[in-house]
C-alpha cells in the first residue's frame, strides 16, 4: 500500500510540474506574441517607408527620362536602388507570412505537448530575431537610397542651372 501511495504522489507531483512547465511556457508564448505585435507594428511603418521609396524612386525616374542627362551612373544608381526595392518587397512579404503563422500558432498553442512548444518558442525567437535583423538592414538601406536620390536630384538641378546660365549662341 506505501508503494502505492508513493507512486501515485510521484504521478501527481510529475503531472503538476508537467502543468506548470506547461504555464511558464505559455506565459513565455504570450510574451512573444507581445512582441510579434510591436514587430508587426514596426513592419506596418516599413511598408509605408518602402510605399514612399517606391514612389520617390518612380518621380526621380520619370524626372531623369524627361530630362538631358550627362551622366549614365544616375541610372546605373537607379538600377542597383530598383534591385535594392525589389528585394524589400520580398523581405517585407516574407516577414508578414512569418507573422501570420505566430498568430495562427496561437489558436492551437496550448493543446501541444511541452517539447512542442519549447520548439515553436525556439523557432518563434529565431524568427523575430531574423525579421529585426532584416529591418536594421532595411533600416540602412532607405537611408542610403534617400540619400543617393537627393544627391541625383541635387546634381540634376545643378547641371540644369549650368545649362540655362550658358549664353546662346
Amino acid at each position: 500500500m506505501k508503494k502505492f501511495m508513493i507512486l501515485i504522489f510521484t504521478m501527481g507531483l510529475l503531472a503538476s510540474c508537467g502543468d506548470n512547465e506547461k504555464e511558464n511556457l505559455s506565459k513565455e508564448f504570450d510574451e512573444l506574441m507581445a512582441q510579434n505585435d510591436s514587430i508587426s507594428q514596426v513592419h506596418t511603418e516599413f511598408q509605408a517607408t518602402h510605399q514612399r521609396m517606391q514612389q520617390s524612386h518612380n518621380e526621380l525616374i520619370q524626372q531623369l527620362d524627361t530630362m538631358q542627362v550627362s551622366d549614365s551612373t544616375y541610372y546605373d544608381q537607379m538600377a542597383q536602388n530598383e534591385v535594392i526595392l525589389k528585394k524589400h518587397e520580398g523581405l517585407l512579404a516574407g516577414h508578414e507570412e512569418l507573422m501570420q503563422g505566430h498568430q495562427d500558432l496561437k489558436d492551437n498553442f496550448g493543446n501541444l505537448s511541452s517539447s512542442e512548444m519549447k520548439a515553436q518558442i525556439s523557432k518563434m525567437k529565431e524568427v523575430h530575431q531574423t525579421i529585426m535583423d532584416e529591418h536594421s538592414t532595411m533600416r540602412s538601406e532607405h537611408e542610403e537610397m534617400m540619400n543617393k536620390h537627393d544627391e541625383i536630384r541635387k546634381n540634376l538641378i545643378d547641371s540644369n542651372r549650368e545649362v540655362e546660365q550658358q549664353p546662346s549662341a
